[in-house]
């Protein structure tokens, strides 16, 4: 297994629920990811006002990276399809500040963030989703917001399928277009050991509105 599995199958024809239920789950590392634990802990990814900068974490799972956020002072929407994670993990978050929902990242309206944080999220989603999803990223992020994301798997061939569907830097970033820019390209410095394949840690920041006179 390679944090989530290696047949080969579009995301959108996996049913997550029926995963979770089988505890056929190895993206799930039982924590959060320890490079984002470092950077939470040294202040690198503190939020800008505590208890008021809005985090957004699609595909949370049981939560792990969303808690972190939120003990961390972030005010964090987790978001994912299987509706018993929000049940089983959602008191805790609203205990922190946050919220549980069950929905489509790809659909989600509302209110813009601060950050958005993505760990095997863009991986999980067919390809061809990447593009609607960038699109997504733009309404949701304010200026001056970021995207930060553990970037995995780095180097797995196309035809290998998935997911997770291997991924670059480059491929994000290419997504989210224009109106974002490159801040932060770095390879992790506390990667999943049981992982195959490399993890990078990207941040692109939303470029200022320009008000024209």
């Amino acid at each position: 297994m390679d944090g989530m599995n290696e047949r080969s199958a579009d995301a959108d024809a996996v049913d997550w629920a029926d995963r979770y239920r089988a505890g056929d789950t190895p993206w799930d590392i039982g924590g959060p990811h320890p490079e984002l634990s470092i950077r939470l802990q040294d202040g690198r990814l503190a939020p800008p006002e505590p208890g008021e900068s809005r985090a957004l974490v699609p595909g949370a799972g049981r939560g792990h990276d969303a808690i972190a956020l939120a003990r961390r002072g972030w005010q964090v929407t987790a978001l994912d399809v299987v509706p018993s994670l929000a049940a089983e993990m959602g008191a805790e978050l609203e205990r922190l500040g946050g919220e549980y929902v069950v929905g489509d990242a790809l659909r989600l309206e509302g209110e813009p963030f601060d950050l958005v944080w993505d760990h095997t999220f863009f991986c999980a989603i067919d390809p061809g989703s990447r593009a609607p999803w960038g699109q997504r990223v733009r309404d949701l992020v304010v200026p001056g917001g970021r995207y930060t994301a553990l970037v995995f798997p780095v180097g797995k061939p196309a035809e290998e399928g998935g997911p997770p569907h291997g991924m670059s830097p480059d491929d994000v970033l290419e997504v989210l277009g224009a109106s974002f820019v490159e801040v932060e390209r770095a390879a992790v410095s506390r990667a999943v050991s049981k992982r195959r394949w490399r993890e990078h840690w990207l941040v692109a920041e939303r470029r200022a509105l320009v008000v024209q006179p």
